[in-house]
């Protein structure tokens, strides 16, 4: 058995012990694509804070997984690597983007934005994480169940993170924009979220 039956094997063993924490925060997760109150009411539940957060560390593997599998990120410099250094390599720089968002919350200024609000907007990315790996799954589950190519789904896949990175940063604009003024949100989104995906961007297409 390779990596990949090791680690899905794991991810089913563990989905079915975590399946009661999914299935209760879900529909939560959902409504954050659908009104930006959501989110703060998902931070504001104790319960369903730790059931998304517990989903956002168990969909970090599957996604990482699916990310390697149909080279969802491939610069240059990752070319011609064996299979599992590449998935180790696609973890490894989801963790460093992790990490370079969360660098930036510690570095900025934050006066014209309570703690709280904040707080409750650099989380949401855990949400909306789960959001987009959930749908990540599921759509490279029915391409590969319907014959779709690789290469379409590889696409097809992109589109869809590409969707939900979109309503992220709308609703975190949102959630800015209720407690400031409209260009300090913007510069709050701008730094918080947008530079960090371009860095990430940038590099996939220029390295």
């Amino acid at each position: 058995m390779d990596y990949t039956g090791i680690i899905s094997a794991v991810l089913v063993i563990a989905g079915i012990l975590l399946v009661r924490n999914i299935t209760n925060v879900l529909p939560s997760l959902f409504a954050c694509l659908l009104r930006w109150k959501e989110c703060l009411n998902l931070e504001n539940s104790m319960r369903l804070a730790i059931d998304r957060n517990i989903f956002a560390v168990y969909m970090i593997l599957p996604f990482c997984l699916t990310a390697s599998g149909y080279r969802l990120y491939s610069p240059d410099f990752l070319s011609g690597l064996p299979p599992f250094t590449y998935f180790a390599c696609i973890c490894g720089i989801f963790a460093g983007f992790d990490l370079l968002r969360f660098l930036s919350t510690r570095l900025i200024r934050r006066p014209k934005v309570g703690e709280k609000t904040f707080r409750a907007a650099f989380r949401t990315s855990a949400s909306f994480f789960c959001i987009m790996a959930s749908i990540v799954l599921a759509a490279s589950g029915i391409c590969s169940f319907s014959g779709v190519s690789p290469d379409i789904t590889r696409k097809i896949l992109l589109y869809c993170i590409l969707a939900v990175y979109l309503v992220f940063l709308f609703r975190k604009f949102q959630i800015f924009k209720n407690t400031c003024s409209f260009f300090t949100a913007f510069l709050y989104l701008c730094v918080l979220e947008i530079l960090p995906g371009g860095a990430l961007v940038l590099t996939a297409v220029f390295l």
